[in-house]
């Protein structure tokens, strides 16, 4: 008697709780050592029962378990395919993936090209603090963005509208992100997974589009322009 009645008055959130538990979380990083962390932080959550990590875009499009995630960390730097390329063909797949972009950096056109492609969350990686604040969200069907993320986009939005537009491609952004680090091109190179070659090839369409001819000339453009 007492067993029927425990079950009978199981309510909603007892049965959604039961749902939660089953959730699978992947994971895109290729910083071994960060992604340690994040599955540790993502291993204390209670309703997470298994999670899957890659190391490249390529790797993950060719797994197939990875269409049966509820949740994709994905970082938007890797070698091969950006983070944000990645998030726009498993939105064009239409897989039904909530995806969260990771990053370093907080480079505007970044967040507003990861959040057009499907994004539904931003995190910098400073700020795991957040997971299961923005695991809870977007399980609820909203979309999450850090506090400091927040106030880029809102910053966005008053910034003068007289300076020159500088288009450049995602690959161009990742690398020009790295020059302005002090990043050499064999460092580049190695960590975009590219021949010094083509990495060359995008610095000097880097520096053709905002007319500049050297490191200095480069890193002031960028501040000037808040090109990043």
């Amino acid at each position: 008697m007492k067993l029927w009645q425990e079950q009978e008055n199981m309510s909603p959130n007892s049965e959604n709780k039961m749902e939660l538990s089953q959730i699978k979380i992947g994971i895109l990083e290729n910083d071994e050592f960060f992604l340690e962390e994040l599955k540790n932080r993502i291993s204390e959550l209670t309703n997470v029962s298994e999670i899957l990590s890659w190391e490249t875009g390529e790797i993950l499009l060719r797994d197939p378990r990875h269409k049966s995630l509820d949740i994709l960390f994905l970082d938007i730097m890797l070698p091969g395919m950006s983070g944000i390329e990645v998030v726009k063909v498993l939105s064009e797949k239409n897989e039904n993936i909530k995806v969260i972009m990771l990053t370093n950096m907080n480079s505007d056109e970044m967040i507003f090209n990861s959040i057009k492609n499907g994004a539904l969350g931003y995190l910098l990686k400073s700020e795991l603090g957040q997971i299961k604040s923005i695991v809870d969200v977007v399980l609820g069907g909203g979309a999450y963005i850090t506090p400091t993320i927040a106030l880029r986009v809102f910053s966005s939005f008053r910034k003068p509208i007289d300076k020159p537009k500088v288009y450049l491609t995602d690959r161009e952004k990742q690398i020009l992100e790295l020059l302005v680090k002090g990043k050499t091109i064999p460092l580049v190179s190695k960590f975009l997974d590219l021949s010094e070659h083509t990495v060359q090839g995008y610095v000097k369409s880097i520096y053709r589009k905002l007319q500049v001819h050297n490191r200095s000339e480069l890193a002031l453009k960028v501040h000037e322009y808040s090109i990043l």
